[in-house]
């Protein structure tokens, strides 16, 4: 998957397991398999709007904060090598910086320094994650809590953007009371203050659900491949876009990225990403669709649909 090439670390689960007596191992991972080619349709896509809010984040770091930082650790380096004056005048440098900061942005509370991100992804049926889900849920109701946690903590299909802060309202009050402690010879009880203030830096996690994001670039390929009456496209647009999916190994119809769509909406749900009522008026869009693609009538209008409904869900969920 190229998101294993372009996020700091990635834990991919292939969740290929038995959810009941008719839910055959050969049907599991024929479905695995075929999951993965539908999502490689949409990887670009997705890429590119998680891509999108990680740039986002790194443009709102702060420069200032980042030296300040940095000249704190120095600071830390210098007490550990004996050299009281360099530490001071590290410090120093982190003042001048944090003041800057707090006077360009006075209600400022947390100055970011730091982003990263980071997936957790699962590549398996809908069976098999509700199979998995259902397992976890009974650890917990039988109070194997330690037994669960290892399961859940990779039960997820998204991106997570970590952003770490310092906080504007101890942090420079703390390298202060340390440059104090120095200029006294208190150097231990200095290091004590600037390794406390390193451990209130303030962690924040955006995350971004997979599931509903491959959704939508699906219904944007059904789209592109249909014109608005229902019918398979001829157009330049359409032609490329059936040419692309042959070259990747996947020539896929309008009716099978909405069957794709629909199990990663499924898939959401299974993971726990709202609850069954959160994604009705989805399903009900997307059955109209089927229904529209197979008479072959007007789809315009229910792609626009379709797009609400969408954002209905964002909104109503993931913000």
């Amino acid at each position: 998957m190229k998101l294993r090439n372009l996020y700091a670390g990635t834990a991919l689960a292939l969740l290929i397991v038995s959810a009941g007596p008719s839910w055959s191992q050969d049907t599991a991972q024929a479905e695995a398999e075929a999951q993965a080619v539908n999502r490689e349709q949409v990887q670009e896509s997705v890429t590119a709007e998680t891509d999108s809010q990680f740039a986002d984040k790194r443009t709102a770091l702060i420069q200032e904060a980042v030296d300040a930082l940095d000249e704190t650790n120095a600071a830390i380096a210098a007490i550990e090598k004996g050299d009281t004056d360099a530490a001071i005048a590290a410090l120093a440098l982190a003042t001048g910086k944090l003041e800057t900061v707090v006077a360009r942005e006075p209600d400022l509370a947390l100055a970011p320094v730091s982003v990263n991100h980071f997936t957790y992804d699962v590549l398996g049926s809908v069976e098999a994650v509700r199979g998995l889900g259902k397992q976890i849920a009974d650890l917990v109701d039988d109070g194997k809590f330690q037994e669960a946690r290892p399961l859940l903590s990779e039960f997820a299909s998204e991106v997570v953007i970590r952003t770490t802060s310092l906080p504007l309202a101890t942090y420079p009050d703390a390298i202060l009371a340390a440059t104090a402690l120095l200029d006294e010879g208190k150097t231990d009880e200095a290091m004590t203050v600037l390794n406390a203030a390193l451990s209130t830096q303030v962690v924040t996690e955006t995350v971004i659900a997979l599931p509903p994001l491959r959704a939508v670039a699906m219904i944007e390929k059904a789209k592109a491949l249909l014109n608005d009456d229902g019918k398979a496209a001829d157009d330049k647009a359409a032609t490329e876009a059936n040419d692309k999916a042959a070259t990747e190994g996947a020539d896929l119809t309008a009716a099978d990225y909405v069957a794709a769509a629909r199990q990663e909406i499924e898939i959401a749900e299974a993971l726990g990403y709202g609850r069954e009522s959160d994604f009705e008026d989805l399903h009900e869009a997307l059955n109209e669709l089927d229904r529209q693609i197979k008479a072959q009538e007007d789809t315009g209008g229910i792609f626009e649909t379709i797009a609400t409904r969408f954002e209905e869900l964002r909104t109503r969920i993931f913000n």
